[in-house]
């Protein structure tokens, strides 16, 4: 029996990302659909075409490079290589564009916030101003140590790599923490399995090549060659130099989201991709209670809006207005508060928030 009911495979077969319930008609199977809804909320999610686009962009690219990875390690394997020969262009992404409930909430989660961080970057090279800012942001980045030089380098390095233009197909380094890594490794191994069994009738001996080669590129995986982690490094490689008080507004004013997060996770004790994911999609209320946390001022909290709206595209100045109206008002025992809560596992706050939700009234 088809997972889909009679009118969603003619009209959303080709929608991307499927995630939507909608009464009577399900974009996706109902129990992943379900789970999506909980973890995908419509409510404070604005639709962002870009940020669509670029979703697509970081998913495609790093499958098609894992794509490539497993037709060279199978070149050997005369069968398997065969049947993969006669399909040179990319198999995995259409392949998943067509059934996009191969990949979990938490995979796609990841992939989104790696694409708004992406937006944010291409920011970068038109500050705000040109002015002492950036100056006291370079000195407090000094390139002449060594060991922080390096780190920077190798950050800027990281960063580009994400900003490279190119299609959905394009290779992308699939520089993603080792457990996204292992589901995109399986992902096309499942993919490109199943057009080899089509082709050649074989099936042990095809699972066992494709897991050889799945086993060999997940022992290679380096999880610490992502742009998060390297930002990670320079804050630590900064020492105390990470928590003078100018910095933050100074990397902020160049567009270094990346360190202006290492920065923020560091003052508040919690997880660099937890703050971007905050700064990036949560509540405007989180994303002030974060910046009265950090100390950061009126003028500070209104700069950091508009850094941000590429990714937000609703901040448009009234918004903005409100928000910083709101945001004169906000005590910081209240932002502490909420911040201490963020501090707590998300997949806790999640099953708390739910049962709060559905046992209210």
């Amino acid at each position: 029996m088809s997972a889909y009911p009679t009118l969603a495979g003619s009209i959303l077969a080709d929608c991307w990302p499927m995630t939507r319930v909608m009464a009577g008609l399900s974009a996706v199977p109902i129990g992943h659909a379900i789970d999506l809804a909980f973890l995908f909320p419509l409510d404070g999610r604005e639709r962002n075409d870009a940020l669509i686009a670029e979703t697509r962009r970081h998913l495609g690219g790093c499958l098609t490079a894992i794509e490539i990875a497993f037709r060279t390690a199978l070149q050997d394997e005369a069968a398997i290589a065969e049947a993969l020969d006669a399909w040179p262009d990319p198999l995995c992404w259409p392949t998943v564009r067509a059934q996009p409930t191969m990949l979990g909430p938490p995979l796609l989660a990841h992939m989104q916030m790696r694409a708004g961080i992406s937006l944010l970057l291409r920011q970068a090279g038109c500050p705000d101003s040109e002015s002492v800012v950036a100056e006291e942001a370079d000195s407090a980045l000094p390139a002449d140590d060594p060991t922080i030089g390096d780190a920077l380098s190798a950050l800027a390095l990281a960063e580009g790599r994400w900003l490279m233009a190119g299609g959905e197909d394009q290779p992308l380094r699939p520089d993603v923490p080792a457990e996204y890594f292992a589901e995109l490794v399986w992902t096309a191994a499942a993919c490109l399995a199943a057009v080899v069994q089509r082709a050649s009738g074989t099936d042990d001996a095809v699972m066992a090549a494709f897991e050889r080669a799945g086993e060999a590129l997940l022992r290679r995986h380096d999880e610490a060659a992502n742009p998060l982690s390297i930002a990670e490094v320079v804050v630590r490689q900064l020492g105390e130099r990470a928590d003078a008080p100018e910095l933050l507004a100074s990397v902020l004013t160049q567009r270094r989201f990346l360190l202006f997060t290492a920065l923020a996770a560091r003052r508040l004790r919690m997880e660099s991709a937890q703050v971007a994911d905050i700064l990036l999609f949560a509540p405007l209320e989180q994303v002030a209670a974060l910046s009265r946390a950090l100390g950061g001022s009126d003028s500070d909290h209104v700069h950091l809006l508009l850094a941000l709206r590429p990714v937000r595209p609703s901040l448009s100045d009234a918004v903005i207005v409100v928000q910083a109206e709101h945001y004169q008002s906000l005590p910081a025992l209240q932002a502490d508060a909420t911040v201490s809560a963020l501090r707590t596992p998300a997949a806790f706050r999640a099953k708390l928030d739910h049962l709060r939700r559905v046992t209210a009234g």
